[in-house]
């Protein structure tokens, strides 16, 4: 049977118990006790959770059932008691507030990703002039699919990163070329991709708005170039 405290963290708007610890500098497996033995709760803490949730000690130890009405939580009995008007109002509101949170938490994740959008593009500029340095005169330097470019492309910054490091890198520094070399190669599948246009398959890649299209070879692309 679900404690009280389960229920009351769950009618406060909270989906999990890590979400509430972390809100209320809890730790997290001290809090899942708390839950599943209430009955266990220092008293100071169970005084914190009686005013967090707006109850009382006894229904946070299981003692007596919480008051329905407090399990509604303040704000959403201050929004319970508004006039109709004032409700249509307030949802307004909101949804003009979550429209802009949408936007904002948008422009962040972009401010986030171009960084690693410029580096995918350095570094395949790169990988790509030295596999023209070690080809012939008149040799072509492609790929055979869009899996084998992007293959490729990994193992590249993987041995750039290898090589950064020395013979004798630290645990801590690979964890973190890594985590690098994750976010490159989430831009490379960003800007990167393939389709196939009347039994063709061509590759993709996009680069400051512009997009670079390229044949998986030569024959066809039908009198195109094909290009790596």
């Amino acid at each position: 049977m679900a404690s009280n405290l389960l229920k009351l963290r769950k009618a406060a708007g909270y989906k999990n118990s890590n979400e509430f610890a972390v809100e209320y500098e809890i730790p997290t497996s001290t809090y899942a006790r708390y839950e599943s033995n209430p009955d266990k709760i220092p008293m100071d803490r169970a005084w914190q959770l009686a005013d967090i949730f707006g109850t009382t000690i006894d229904a946070i130890v299981d003692r007596e059932a919480p008051d329905p009405a407090c399990m509604r939580g303040e704000v959403q009995l201050e929004y319970d008691g508004l006039t109709p008007e004032a409700r249509a109002l307030a949802d307004e509101l909101r949804e003009f507030v979550l429209m802009k949170d949408a936007k904002i938490r948008e422009r962040r994740r972009r401010e986030e990703e171009r960084p690693y959008e410029a580096l995918c593009y350095q570094y395949e500029r790169q990988m790509l002039a030295e596999m023209g340095e070690g080809a012939a005169f008149g040799e072509l330097v492609a790929f055979e699919s869009a899996e084998a470019a992007r293959a490729a492309f990994e193992s590249f910054l993987r041995e750039q990163a290898a090589k950064k490091r020395g013979k004798h890198p630290l645990k801590a520094q690979e964890l973190i070329d890594n985590r690098t070399i994750e976010r490159i190669m989430a831009a490379y599948d960003r800007t990167h991709g393939e389709f196939e246009l009347d039994g063709t398959r061509v590759l993709w890649g996009s680069v400051d708005h512009g997009v670079a299209v390229e044949y998986d070879s030569e024959a066809s692309a039908r009198g195109g170039d094909a290009k790596a």
